[in-house]
């Protein structure tokens, strides 16, 4: 569905609660960090159109969650797919629209940095150009969804900036410098493998690129692990899990991150991470998901209080 800004004020306006006019004060705050500029919804929308399979129902992509869109607009915007992302989750509650979503995602372009290592490692005239390693800048994104007329996770209002490189090295990403490649997600968690698998759902959008899966399908494999989607009516649908008594305004308690094509060969490890349980034992508790062609491996992980 085609969302203008015009269009998401006046609904917003509409609620005619005093919590409308807290709604649009959180999202301006939210995507208003220094360096964010807020962009078209409208083109972002229409972007999505192009991945949706399920065209001839009524909601083309209706029961894709926030966190899927917000990956498939973010990976769709630059062309490398050599690539480290970090998302932070949190949410807030209108009475009339029910749970918003408020994402920060990081989308980090890492081809010139393994560039650079092959260079060190083999010399220059043995490396191939920086477009063989993949391109584009490290870009951060800031979305806002919310449920309206059957879709799960409609765009209300979204920012972008582009992250300095030299900044980038500075940033966290799950627990691990940003673009420091010698720290998988082996160290960030006491991670147990299981048996756990995810089920079949008819699929809305591509869940692979010939190889491995795309990052949406390996968030939306993990979110029906870690309880916020499930597929017992046979098809997929976001339901957002269970939000803290904890968190606090929009700041996020679930955070994501995911490695995609970081060594020689193709790989995707993504990484669930749900904060701030209401559990009298556990604190937190983390699913990890790691494919390589041919081959899923599932891992898990628990920090008890």
């Amino acid at each position: 569905m085609i969302r203008t800004l015009a269009t998401t004020a006046l609904l917003l306006a509409s609620t005619g609660i005093a919590t409308a006019n807290d709604l649009e004060t959180a999202i301006d705050q939210f995507l208003a960090p220094p360096g964010y500029e807020r962009v078209d919804i409208e083109a972002l929308e229409q972007s999505l159109q192009d991945y949706w399979l399920d065209t001839t129902t009524i909601s083309p992509g209706g029961a894709v969650g926030p966190i899927e869109k917000a990956l498939l607009i973010a990976t769709g915007a630059i062309p490398s797919e050599r690539t480290r992302t970090a998302l932070a989750y949190g949410e807030l509650y209108d009475e009339q629209h029910g749970r918003l979503s408020f994402i920060e995602l990081r989308h980090y372009n890492m081809g010139p940095a393994i560039r650079d290592m092959a260079i060190e490692a083999y010399g220059a005239d043995s490396t191939a150009d920086a477009s063989e390693f993949g391109e584009g800048e490290h870009l951060g994104w800031r979305f806002v969804f919310m449920p309206l007329m059957g879709n799960t996770a409609v765009l209300v209002d979204a920012a972008r900036t582009v992250i300095d490189p030299d900044i980038a090295y500075d940033q966290d990403c799950t627990g691990r410098p940003c673009m420091d490649l010698d720290y998988p997600f082996d160290a960030i968690a006491d991670w147990a493998e299981t048996d756990m698998s995810a089920p079949h759902w008819p699929r809305q959008y591509p869940e692979s690129d010939g190889l491995i899966a795309t990052p949406a399908h390996a968030a939306a494999e993990l979110a029906v692990i870690s309880w916020s989607a499930n597929v017992e009516s046979g098809a997929y649908q976001w339901t957002g899990g269970e939000r803290p008594e904890s968190a606090d305004y929009f700041h996020p308690w679930r955070f994501i991150g995911i490695d995609r094509n970081l060594g020689q060969e193709a790989a995707i490890d993504a990484v669930w991470q749900e904060t701030q349980l209401m559990d009298d034992s556990l604190s937190a508790m983390a699913f990890r998901r790691l494919e390589l062609p041919g081959a899923t491996y599932w891992f898990s992980a628990a920090t008890p209080r």
